[in-house]
C-alpha cells in the first residue's frame, strides 16, 4: 500500500522543481528525500518517477500517472484527519494560496495575520505567480484559494467580489504635474509611464480605464514594465515616470513621491476571492474561505482603505 508521508514527499519535489528546495519545504534532509522517493520507486516496481531537465526535476511519464492519483490521496488523508480532529471542535490542516504580484502580496498577509489568530491550527502557505499560473494551480487542485484582480468566468471556477481598492498616480516629489489642480489624462501621453508587464490585470485594467477617458494604449509611452510593485515605486521615486498603484502600495509621507490629482473618477483595482467549484471542501480551506469573505475581513478592509462590499 502506498504511503501518503512518500506522496507527500513525491508531491513536494513535483511542485518545487527539485530535491533540496523540496526537503527545505519538508524540513526534511535533501538524502531524506531521496531516501523517500526511491522507497516510492521500488514499491511501484522499480520505475522512474522523475528525470533531470537543466537544474530541474521534471516527471517521467509514470511520474506524470502518479501525480493526479497522489493529490487526490494526500487530500483524502488531509481530509480524513481534519475530520477526526473536528470531532474535538478544532479546525486544522494545511491550505496553499496564491496571489499576483501586485500589492495582493500586502494585502493578503495581513488578512492571513487575522485569520491565523482565529484559527492557529490552520497552516496556510502563500504562493506569488501570475494569474495563469494560480488558475493552472487551481485547476490541479495544488493550489485551494486565490486572490485576483479580474473576475474569473472559466467553467468550474467561482469568484467572490471581496473589495474595490482605489489607484494613485504617483510621481516624484519635483514634478510639475503635482503643482496642477485636475490634470486632464490626456496629459499623460506627455509623460514615461510604469506600467505592469503587457498581459498583466492590472494592466489591462489601466490600458482600459485610460482608453475609456479618450487615451489609448498606443499613445502610452512606455519607460519601464515589471511584476514587482516595489521596483514600480523605486522606478518612480528614480524618475524614470509616473505610475498608477494601489493605495496599500503608496509610501508614507516624506519618501520622495505625491500623488497626481486625475480628473475624473479616480481608476479602481477590484479584488476577488477565487476557488473551484466543488462540493466537499477541506474544513480548512472552508474556514479560511468564510473568514475571508466574511464581515470580520470585510472590516480589516475598510481599515485599509479598500472599499468592500457589504
Amino acid at each position: 500500500m502506498l504511503s501518503t508521508f512518500h506522496l507527500r514527499t513525491f508531491l513536494a519535489v513535483v511542485d518545487e522543481g527539485s530535491y533540496s528546495a523540496a526537503a527545505q519545504r519538508l524540513h526534511m534532509s535533501q538524502p531524506a528525500v531521496s531516501q523517500q522517493i526511491r522507497a516510492l520507486e521500488e514499491q511501484l516496481g522499480d520505475v522512474r518517477l522523475f528525470r533531470r531537465v537543466g537544474q530541474r526535476m521534471v516527471p517521467t511519464h509514470a511520474g506524470e500517472e502518479l501525480l493526479g492519483s497522489a493529490r487526490e490521496l494526500v487530500a483524502l488523508a488531509e481530509r480524513a484527519a481534519q475530520s477526526i480532529i473536528a470531532l474535538r471542535g478544532q479546525v486544522t490542516g494545511r491550505v496553499l494560496v496564491g496571489c499576483t504580484p501586485s500589492s495582493g502580496e500586502r494585502l493578503l498577509p495581513r488578512l492571513l495575520a487575522a485569520f491565523r489568530e482565529q484559527f492557529p491550527a490552520v497552516s496556510v502557505e502563500l504562493e506569488v505567480a501570475q494569474a495563469d499560473a494560480l488558475i493552472d494551480g487551481l485547476g490541479e487542485r495544488r493550489l485551494s484559494l486565490l486572490l485576483l484582480e479580474e473576475q474569473q468566468r472559466r467553467r468550474g471556477l467561482e469568484s467572490q467580489a471581496i473589495g474595490a481598492e482605489p489607484l494613485s498616480l504617483l510621481a516624484p516629489n519635483a514634478h510639475p504635474l503635482l503643482k496642477q489642480e485636475q490634470v486632464p489624462p490626456g496629459v499623460l501621453r506627455e509623460h514615461g509611464l510604469l506600467l505592469p508587464r503587457a498581459g498583466a490585470p492590472l494592466r489591462r485594467l489601466i490600458e482600459e480605464s485610460l482608453r475609456r477617458r479618450g487615451v489609448a494604449a498606443a499613445d502610452l509611452r512606455v519607460s519601464l514594465e515589471a511584476d514587482s510593485m516595489t521596483a514600480i515605486v523605486q522606478g518612480v521615486r528614480s524618475g524614470l515616470g509616473l505610475a498608477f498603484v494601489p493605495k496599500i502600495c503608496v509610501p508614507g509621507r516624506g519618501e520622495g513621491l505625491g500623488a497626481i490629482d486625475l480628473a475624473g473618477q479616480p481608476l479602481q483595482q477590484e479584488w476577488y476571492l477565487v476557488r473551484a467549484r466543488e462540493r466537499g471542501l477541506p474544513r480548512a480551506v472552508q474556514s479560511l474561505y468564510d473568514f475571508l469573505a466574511g464581515p470580520q475581513c470585510r472590516a480589516l478592509l475598510n481599515k485599509a482603505g479598500i472599499l468592500a462590499p457589504a
